[in-house]
């Protein structure tokens, strides 16, 4: 009886480990794997000294086990790809054990299964310390090559630097015969530092240039900072390029997608990018990316609609960069709101004209264009709601909106400057102004 129970041990402890050839599907897919803790690292064995396996020396020069992917440094919320490989020749089964700690061997980031059929995962605790932990699944233990076996996976960086994280691994090349011996048990571990924090880049509507404001897809936006470029280069072809002068602008959003947005302008200190559609809403981050190196990393907040209107003098205040449609006598006439004087835009009053003209104001903005319903939509002149007779996006301008309101009654008559309010629902774009004559 003592002699059975210790071979149902044996066959217990090869099944997890991937030994037995003749698992089932489902077995192997369920059950195949060490028990957690054998990676080597502080605070764990390995399945040689555990026991576990007998008869080789550990990391016997015969073979390699290897961690590959992974850069020299990490940055928050940052995901790499890696994957770890074992070869040894004359193996019939391979198998690891991988797990990510920082310097005070804790937990460090996520590691994400990016392949079930060969990986799985389990978090559980070695002594008080919290570990995660991917490894082979039995149908995983195959070899993926000539004399290896390799599995893919994938590590998400903490939203914090906690300084130099380590990847510690096990691996046994598996001789399949059912038996503890003659099997080999390979440990090895890779490690990076955090890297040093980027320099800033501040993005806001190339419209308003309001500081913190939400920003909407397609938004026309402007990013300052420092060492964005070599040159000033500017797009020549639509649609937009998302290089310019070797520089890029990355936006990663709530669920780590990242997009390249489209580029109007580089610039040393400045660039003038379009937000890209598609991009979730909520908290995302912007890097300016240049010859495949980030330089420079920013937060903004996405929302469906963040209006901002264009002012005459390009800086979000003064006179709105808008045009006077008049209607008369079945005739469409197009008239300037502003004029260049002294190096500034001032306004040219409106004139109302006679009572059977028919006034609108055409206003130009960005970040509206995807707000619904129509009917949320809302503009004040001088206090007073105005008809909003439609919204959209201006063909062959990328990131341009067109706002369409009137008639302007004929109350506003002598009221000189007065404000231009446009509210999205509960967002409020920059004020700017016209003037009635």
């Amino acid at each position: 009886m003592k002699t059975t129970n210790l071979k149902l041990a044996i066959v217990f402890l090869l099944a997890l480990f991937g030994g037995l050839a003749w698992q089932s599907k489902s077995a192997q897919a369920n059950q195949g794997g060490p028990p957690a803790g054998l990676t080597g690292a502080p605070g764990e064995s390995d399945c040689l000294s555990s026991g576990c396996h007998t008869g080789n020396d550990i990391n016997s020069t015969l073979g390699t086990l290897t961690i590959t992917g992974l850069p020299a440094s990490y940055r928050p919320d940052q995901e790499f790809n890696l994957t770890l490989t074992l070869s040894q020749p004359n193996r019939a089964r391979f198998g690891f054990q991988l797990t990510a700690l920082d310097s005070q061997n804790r937990k460090a980031g996520e590691l994400i299964v990016t392949d079930s059929d060969r990986t799985q995962k389990i978090t559980t605790f070695v002594g008080s310390s919290q570990r995660e932990y991917v490894y082979h699944t039995g149908l995983g233990t195959t070899p993926t090559g000539i004399n290896q076996g390799s599995w893919a996976m994938r590590w998400k960086a903490p939203s914090q630097g906690v300084g130099r994280v380590t990847f510690y691994a096990s691996g046994n090349a598996a001789n399949g015969n059912g038996a503890q011996s003659g099997d080999f048990i390979y440990v090895t571990s890779a490690s990076m530092q955090a890297a040093a924090p980027l320099p800033n880049v501040a993005s806001v509507s190339a419209a308003s240039f309001a500081a913190n404001a939400s920003l909407a897809p397609e938004t026309i936006t402007a990013a300052f900072g420092s060492g964005f470029s070599q040159n000033v280069a500017v797009a020549s072809t639509f649609p937009l390029p998302t290089t310019l002068d070797s520089t890029q602008v990355v936006v990663r959003d709530v669920f780590n997608v990242e997009r390249l947005a489209p580029l109007f302008f580089v610039s040393p200190t400045q660039i003038n990018y379009l937000l890209p559609q598609g991009v979730f809403p909520g908290a995302a981050t912007v890097f300016v990316r240049r010859s495949n190196n980030d330089i420079a990393q920013g937060s903004i907040t996405v929302e469906t609609s963040a209006p901002a209107l264009f002012a005459a003098n390009a800086n979000g205040q003064g006179i709105a960069a808008a045009v006077v449609l008049r209607v008369r006598n079945g005739q469409q006439i197009f008239e300037p709101v502003s004029r260049a004087e002294n190096g500034t835009q001032v306004a040219i009053p409106i004139d109302l004209g006679p009572e059977s003209d028919q006034i609108y104001l055409l206003l130009f903005g960005t970040g509206f264009r995807g707000f619904v319903p129509p009917s949320a939509l809302t503009v004040t002149v001088g206090g007073t709601p105005v008809l909003v007779l439609g919204y959209a996006a201006v063909d062959g301008f990328a990131g341009l909106d067109q706002c369409n309101i009137g008639p302007l009654p004929r109350s506003f008559a002598e009221r000189g400057n007065v404000n231009v309010v446009m509210s999205a629902g509960t967002k409020t774009a920059n004020t700017v102004g016209v003037s009635i004559k």
